[in-house]
């Protein structure tokens, strides 16, 4: 499970919103979610997987959320995109947060901010996701005086 866990967020932080593509167009996987409009997608990587395989990556994700903290684990990762024109659109406009719920029921809130990548920006930030087990990950979308809320399932090892 960890390694399928690895590929998804290695993937993701390469650029792709999904694990695979049919026609230039994603495959949902279960960290996407269809909410309309448009698609929500999460990546989960810990940070020292990301300072380890992939240090660039590391560099860029600090320049746009600053040093982890003390605490913090793991970088999350939103994606918001819509498929157009045969082919996949970011959408950027929008003011991101997520709520991370670990399995003891702590649960930190936090504003994700804007990151570039090479199709276009994803929203992210450090959480502290020490412990093993279930998490459920929140996103929290705020668009046009409009809110929706986005709910993932995540299992630490």
């Amino acid at each position: 499970m960890r390694k399928i866990l690895f590929l998804f967020s290695l993937f993701f932080f390469l650029g792709a919103a999904s694990s695979e593509k049919v026609n230039g167009v994603p495959v949902p996987t279960p960290f996407t979610k269809n909410v309309g409009d448009y698609n929500v997608s999460i990546g989960v990587m810990p940070i020292s997987e990301l300072q380890e395989k992939f240090p660039r990556a590391y560099k860029l994700l600090v320049r746009y959320h600053g040093e982890p903290g003390p605490k913090d684990t793991h970088h999350v990762a939103v994606s918001i995109w819509k498929e157009e024109n045969g082919g996949v659109k970011y959408i950027s406009s929008f003011k991101v947060e997520a709520e991370v719920r670990s399995p003891i029921f702590r649960a930190y809130r936090k504003k994700l901010s804007k990151y570039p990548h090479q199709y276009g920006d994803n929203y992210g930030g450090w959480f502290d996701m020490s412990d093993k087990g279930l998490y459920h990950i929140a996103v929290i979308i705020h668009e046009d005086g409009r809110t929706r809320r986005v709910d993932f399932d995540y299992l630490a090892q």
